[in-house]
């Protein structure tokens, strides 16, 4: 199969390497071809499909181990993310759009979570929302990194790879006004995460819509006060 040239070859290679994926033809866990058997293949030099598999290793896509030739990852790290996450931060959008995604987002997923939560995650979240109330209250800069535990815990609990991932990202995405968020002293937002703890530990999800909204009120505030509301 020759690739027509009107890309470069290796970013050619990497998407019909992404196809072969796609298509069950690569499996998790295997060897690739080798570099010769590729070339061959694709009908380009070898230099072009080195290139397309080091696209593959930055997107923590694909592995080598030396002398042995180069594996697809069982599982796929955060990273292949990060190409998503850096147009999401290039393209500008207003407050209003990363609220309501994360919104939208937390709301979906603590349903499935307190429905599937085990009392190892329970005690976990329990924990860390403890912690995250002591050092918010001591004015702590950790806080914010306690309240991104908090939520992973129970991201964690839904137990879908997609769901997961999907939420690092976000969460990535939102770091910056997460950390200064939680650095504001509300008591009505713990209050609120108190009350996604108990929705998350008892698997009620009675007025978990308006649980979240009011656990992001410092939040939405951030976001409008660092990146500007439009009219």
């Amino acid at each position: 199969m020759e690739l027509r040239r009107e890309n470069t070859l290796s970013q050619l290679v990497l998407d019909s390497i992404q196809n072969s994926i796609r298509d069950g033809e690569f499996k998790p866990g295997e060897l690739l071809p080798s570099e010769r058997e590729m070339s061959e293949r694709y009908g380009v030099g070898k230099s072009s499909i080195r290139e397309a598999i080091k696209m593959l290793q930055v997107l923590g896509v694909v592995e080598s181990a030396q002398g042995k030739g180069t594996y697809l990852k069982e599982s796929i790290g955060p990273q292949i993310l990060r190409p998503l996450l850096l147009d999401m931060m290039l393209q500008r959008s207003s407050a209003e759009e990363l609220y309501e995604f994360r919104l939208m987002f937390e709301q979906a997923y603590m349903s499935l979570a307190a429905a599937k939560a085990t009392d190892e995650k329970k005690a976990a979240a329990r924990r860390a929302l403890d912690e995250y109330r002591e050092l918010q209250l001591s004015h702590k800069s950790e806080a914010g990194e306690a309240d991104r535990t908090f939520h992973s815990i129970m991201l964690e609990a839904t137990g879908n790879q997609f769901i997961i991932k999907m939420g690092r990202m976000i969460m990535e995405l939102c770091r910056p006004y997460i950390s200064k968020s939680s650095e504001v002293l509300d008591s009505t937002v713990m209050e609120n995460h108190e009350k996604l703890l108990d929705i998350f530990c008892t698997g009620n999800t009675e007025g978990l819509a308006e649980a979240v909204e009011k656990s992001l009120i410092v939040f939405r505030h951030t976001l409008d006060t660092d990146m500007g509301n439009p009219s």
